[in-house]
């Protein structure tokens, strides 16, 4: 008798403790209202992103450009190698008028890493800023005086910031693969430096509106791949 009273008592006591901790222990799920608030926030997320891709694939990260193209150049017959200075054919719009030239070159895959090329544009007082690159990856921006010759080396030239004399960036590409040079004026007037597409340096320039490209040595050419100048319809002269 007392055996199972005692049996009994136990399995009372295991009953009440099991109660006990069902009625103690956190529900197996989220409420409701936390659910849908989750199931929301990853809606709205997911819009976003969406928002985000659209409006990048319609051109809003693009580099800016001045406007329409009204002149383009796909074979550059006059930068010859008689001339590592060559004079380009169409004027830049003056005075103030916003512009955007770009020029696309290739140097030979067995070029040397010294090799460079860039765009250059000419100062009332008969300087020119130009904009290189060269074959180990650098690029620099600088102020050659009139009297510098037109063979003289270009470290001769003063970077228009000390930083600029020669910088490397990742992004250019190596001899044999194409590089582009964009020069944007930027609405404080300022000459906006892009190397395949990425912003780089910028400096006020007394642009007079002769421009050209430039080369080194004439023994390694660029291939010249294709050049356009973009400019408002309305705005300058040219």
């Amino acid at each position: 008798m007392n055996i199972r009273w005692g049996v009994f008592l136990c399995r009372a006591a295991g009953g009440g403790y099991a109660e006990s901790m069902e009625r103690g222990s956190p529900p197996d799920s989220l409420p409701a209202w936390l659910w849908r608030a989750t199931a929301l926030g990853v809606i709205a997320v997911l819009a976003l992103i969406g928002a985000g891709v659209l409006f990048i694939a319609s051109g809003a990260s693009d580099p800016p450009v001045a406007g329409p193209v009204v002149w383009a150049d796909p074979a550059l017959t006059w930068a010859t190698e008689r001339d590592s200075w060559a004079r380009a054919p169409v004027a830049l719009p003056t005075p103030l008028a916003a512009f955007t030239v770009t020029v696309r070159a290739r140097l030979p895959a067995d070029a040397d890493p010294l090799a460079a090329w860039g765009v250059w544009l000419a100062e009332a007082d008969g300087s020119r800023v130009i904009y290189a690159i060269n074959g180990a990856g650098y690029w620099t921006i600088r102020r050659c005086p009139p009297e510098h010759a037109a063979m003289e080396a270009l470290e001769a030239c003063p970077g228009l910031r000390p930083e600029w004399r020669w910088l490397f960036h990742p992004r250019l590409h190596a001899p044999g693969e194409s590089n582009t040079i964009t020069l944007h004026r930027e609405p404080d007037g300022a000459i906006r430096l892009r190397v395949n597409g990425e912003r780089l340096g910028a400096a006020p320039v007394e642009v007079t509106g002769v421009w050209g490209v430039w080369a080194r040595p004439a023994t390694t050419h660029p291939a010249w791949e294709r050049a356009e100048l973009r400019a408002s319809e309305k705005g300058g002269t040219w």
